[in-house]
């Protein structure tokens, strides 16, 4: 059995956790855990023991969660908002506290649409008929008209391009 630490999804944490905050106050926070560490984490590189350790401490993430087995058939796929942050808070040109609020936002409103959307289907499945438009033909419709809806010619104003009047 092959196991590996998910560093994407430790970076993606750690991101997260720290905020606009710096490096420096960070490090500080962790205890024993350089601001350089702190970049290179983020930046996707594997920690040592240690570093992995008080990380997923000040996370308050048990370890096990951060280990995946590779040789699993199935690939575990992050779902749609946590792509969405992830390239928010990689993306150079939003600063680290932009792109965490776009990120809850993105997040949020997936979340609030993902809601409505199952209420919807689970209202569509109680129904037991779905109702048709009717559909009518140009004599159905004008059967159905009198002289009195029509009185007249009606002005559409000037001619605005190459209509012929």
């Amino acid at each position: 059995m092959k196991i590996h630490l998910n560093a994407e999804r430790l970076a993606n944490l750690v991101r997260s956790k720290r905020g606009s905050r710096g490096l420096r106050d960070t490090a500080k926070e962790i205890g024993n855990v350089s601001p350089s560490t702190i970049s290179r984490v983020e930046n996707g590189k594997t920690p040592d023991m240690d570093t992995f350790l008080a990380l997923c401490e000040w996370l308050e993430v048990p370890p096990a969660e951060l280990i995946e087995n590779t040789n699993t058939k199935e690939e575990k796929n992050l779902d749609t908002p946590e792509t969405i942050a992830i390239q928010l808070r990689a993306d150079k040109n939003l600063d680290p506290a932009t792109a965490n609020a776009l990120a809850s936002l993105v997040k949020a409103a997936y979340k609030d649409l993902s809601q409505k959307q199952e209420a919807d289907v689970t209202s569509n499945e109680n129904e037991n008929t779905t109702p048709s438009k009717p559909e009518y033909t140009l004599e159905e419709l004008l059967a159905g008209a009198s002289s009195e809806d029509f009185k007249g010619e009606y002005d559409w104003g000037d001619p605005v391009g190459e209509e012929i009047w």
